[in-house]
């Protein structure tokens, strides 16, 4: 690099939306698999979305997939539109990444917890019940 020349700034906003984009579309595959096992009503609305994806209908050798499809679309388009928007609005922001690693760890640990039926469905319920879901 010649004496007057600039480095280009690198600024960790595009970083932070990436890993958050991650953090929100597997948060959204949590939520969607919890809702459609609350009522089959609700199990057929996530499926709905997954249609599209090859297996998710069928009754071959290998059967069908059923409403993890719709999770699974659920979850790619949360990502795919939050990572796009988040990018945009914060290509030129700078984040302290120490701070935003452990952010993203602990709720990164608090997702995978909510996978757990044991500890998830007495929430899942209880927030269910008081929505009138069920």
């Amino acid at each position: 690099m010649r004496e007057n020349e600039r480095a280009p700034v690198l600024y960790s906003g595009p970083a932070v939306a990436a890993s958050l984009a991650v953090l929100l579309a597997f948060f959204t595959l949590m939520v969607s698999h919890h809702v459609s096992r609350l009522t089959p009503a609700l199990d057929k609305a996530v499926h709905a979305f997954g249609h599209w994806i090859p297996g998710a209908i069928g009754s071959g050798p290998d059967g069908s997939i059923g409403s993890y499809s719709g999770k699974e679309t659920l979850a790619i388009v949360v990502w795919l539109t939050s990572w796009l928007l988040l990018h945009w609005l914060w290509r030129k922001q700078d984040f302290c990444l120490a701070l935003w690693l452990r952010c993203f760890v602990i709720t990164l640990f608090l997702i995978v917890l909510g996978f757990f039926h044991p500890l998830a469905d007495p929430v899942v319920l209880f927030i269910a019940d008081a929505l009138g879901v069920i």
